[in-house]
Order: structure tokens, then sequence, then C-alpha cells
């Protein structure tokens, strides 16, 4: 879900499509809910978002739901408690990773009262540290219908192979149904000793590129999954959320004034009335600077004829005459991931897992940790420790090094 992800107006369609995934699950009698990472979009969310959060799971717990739940790579911290903590104490929700550490990872099983199904799962930490749990975990065996949860992509059913995965070989075989996170678009493949493995995608939207997608028409819900005698069926519930627009504009070998007519125009031509729009220019200008692409006038005119919001993403324009180098990429996220992978073989550190693929996921965990805000009522002395320890954390410094 990544709440708390958005501003106002957005947060409220956040909120919203999560209160109406809540009181299908009442209203249908759900035996129980699973979350599988990024309830939150940071381990310690602003206060409203807690509320909003706290006052969801209420309904939930009070219904006889029991909800279980990993943590994702966003709501968890190595070094700091996560608002998935303060639910778990409360008793609205139970963490379904169980781990015992001998000469190996044990993991086990925690079995559903109502149903007798049996839930495991593990994290999805920074780093690509979960896949040290997965090389060395043993998961004991045991009858009856088995979930395992998850939260990381999967090789096998990603088209994209620069995106960070594991072989679908690294997930324990013998569970009847995978629950998978972090992946934002629904996918449900089988596969011989795999079955039924599914992601249910994000409901809303967990990145600015997320938007862009739903504007293409990309479907956003759950997944509702029923079991029956040793199998299971899954259906795909879809959501609406907002209704959209998208403007999109190729800049390649144009100028920016004719960027700008075509922009004005295209703006003028549609209602934007209680929709988001989203604006996505791409390409290289022939003439002009990236700057001079003025997409301020067309976000007012729209948001004055009644835009919900108006969403631009022009990270993928470029200049001929503005020659200082840029990295494309469709999101911040994406740029970052191109921005390390292409220099990290100038890194010679002497450490292995600060070079390679590996060295790219350290950077990659290592900036969202220096991005993270100071809280409300934390002092500079207490946010810079917190800030310093989760640092060196991601690079794989413990307290003893």
């Amino acid at each position: 879900m990544h709440l708390g992800y958005q501003k106002n107006p957005l947060r409220r369609i956040e909120q919203r499509v999560f209160g109406e995934i809540v009181s299908y699950c009442i209203s249908e009698r759900i035996d129980f809910v699973l979350v599988c990472g990024d309830l939150f979009h940071v381990n310690i969310p602003d206060m409203e978002t807690c509320k909003f959060a706290f006052e969801q799971f209420r309904l939930l717990h009070e219904a006889g739901i029991p909800v279980y739940a990993v943590y994702g790579s966003h709501d968890t911290s190595p070094r700091s408690a996560s608002i998935i903590d303060l639910l778990e104490v409360s008793g609205f929700i139970t963490k379904s990773t169980r781990l015992k550490e001998s000469d190996g990872v044990d993991l086990e099983l925690i079995t559903d009262p109502k149903t007798g199904v049996r839930i495991a799962g593990l994290p999805g930490l920074k780093a690509g540290r979960d896949s040290e749990l997965y090389d060395s975990l043993r998961v004991e065996d045991g009858e009856g219908f088995k979930i395992f949860m998850f939260h990381g992509a999967i090789s096998e059913l990603m088209a994209d192979a620069q995106v960070e995965s594991m072989p679908l070989s690294r997930l324990p075989p013998g569970f009847g149904y995978y629950a998978g996170g972090h992946v934002h678009e629904y996918d449900h493949q089988s596969f011989e000793g795999y079955p039924h493995v599914v992601y249910p995608g994000t409901p809303f939207c967990g990145y600015g590129r997320d938007l862009e997608n739903n504007a293409r028409g990309t479907r956003r819900g759950f997944a509702v999954v029923r079991f029956d005698e040793g199998d299971a069926s899954v259906d795909f519930r879809e959501i609406k959320g907002a209704e959209y627009d998208l403007i999109d504009i190729s800049c390649k070998g144009r100028s920016a004034d004719s960027v700008n007519a075509e922009l004005q125009r295209r703006a003028e031509e549609i209602d934007p009335r209680e929709k988001i729009i989203v604006i996505k220019i791409a390409g290289d200008l022939a003439t002009g600077k990236t700057a001079d692409v003025d997409t301020v006038a067309a976000r007012n005119r729209l948001k004055e004829a009644g835009a919900l919001d108006v969403v631009v993403h022009k990270n993928q324009m470029t200049s001929r005459e503005y020659s200082i180098t840029r990295v494309a990429g469709a999101s911040r996220e994406e740029i970052s991931q191109n921005v390390f992978s292409e220099n990290i073989g100038e890194v010679r550190s002497g450490r292995p897992e600060l070079e390679g693929e590996s060295g790219v996921s350290v950077a990659k965990s290592l900036l969202d940790v220096l991005a993270k805000q100071q809280l409300e009522g934390e002092v500079k002395r207490e946010y810079e420790s917190r800030v310093v320890d989760e640092g060196l954390h991601s690079m794989g410094i413990g307290d003893d090094s």
C-alpha cells in the first residue's frame, strides 16, 4: 500500500482505497488477510498515517479477521522499531516470520486458528540481505495447506532483466500458495513445484511511475484467494482509485517552443475535472534547454479547471544544447539505479560486498537511509545518531565492526 507516500489531495485517495479493501474483507467475511510488505512507505510514518492505519486494523480486529504480515524493504529498519511492530503489540496483526538460528535458519509455520492453514514468511530487506536468509533457510514440514509470504522480485516473472530479483528456486518448495510483495503490477503464475505465485500489486500508487501506468490502463486492486481441498483459486478484485488522463509528448528532435505549444494545446483539449492528469515529456530536444519547457502554466490551467492533481514526469527529457551528463529513468528510483550501475565499476574498495551488483544494492539502501527526515519531537542529536546507525548497518557494518 505504501501508506503515507502521498500528500493531499492524493493521500485521500490512498486512504480511501485501503478503506475499501478493509470494508470488502469485513462484508465478505474474509478468513484472514495477508500483507506482504510495504504496508507503509517508511518505517515510522507521520501521525496522520499511523492514526488512519490503526483505525482500519482495529476494524478488522473487531470483525475477527486476523492479519498476517511481513516487513517490506520500505517499512522496516535495522535499528529502530517500525509501526508494524506497534500494530503487532497492539494485537492487530501477526508477523509471520518466526526464525530460529542454529547451523542454519529454521523457519517455523504459524497455524491460523480458524482455517488450519499454515503460514510462514520472510521479510524484504534492503541491499539484498534477504538472500542470505534464503540461502540457509530450512522450513519445518507438516500436513495441511501451507502459504509462504515473501517480499521481492522473482526472475522468472520479471520482463525487465535489470530489475533486482532472485530465482524462483530460492523460495522454499512444498507450499500451496506463494504470496508476493514488492512488485507493483498484478501477476499470477504457476510453475512445477511452485503453484500459484501471486503478486497482487499496489492497490493505488507507491511510486511516481505507478500513476503513469494507471493512466495507461494498468489495473489496480487486490487478490482474493479461496483454498479448497489442497488447491487455490485466485480472483483479482479491481479498485478504481481515480480517473486519469495522460498527456504523453515526445520532444525528440524538436524545439522547446514546439513542445510548449503542443503541451498547451493538449491541456486545453481535455476535461480534467475530478481526474488525475499525468504529463509525460521525454526525448532529446534539438533546440532549447529542458528548463525552457514550461509545465507550470499547463499544470496551473489544469488545476484551475478542476483536476484532482497534476503529476509531471520529465526525467527522461534531455537537451543537445545542455550538455551536462544526464541519466535516463522514469522515476527517482530508476534514475538512482542507473546512476549507481553506471559508476559502480569505478569502485575499488577491497570489499566485494561494496562492488558490482551488491554494491549497487548497498548504495541504494544507503541513499534511502540518508533521505529519511527528522521525526516530530526528535532532537537533532537523536536524528543524526539514528541515521548514522542505519547507514552503517546498510553497509554491513555492525556494532562490533
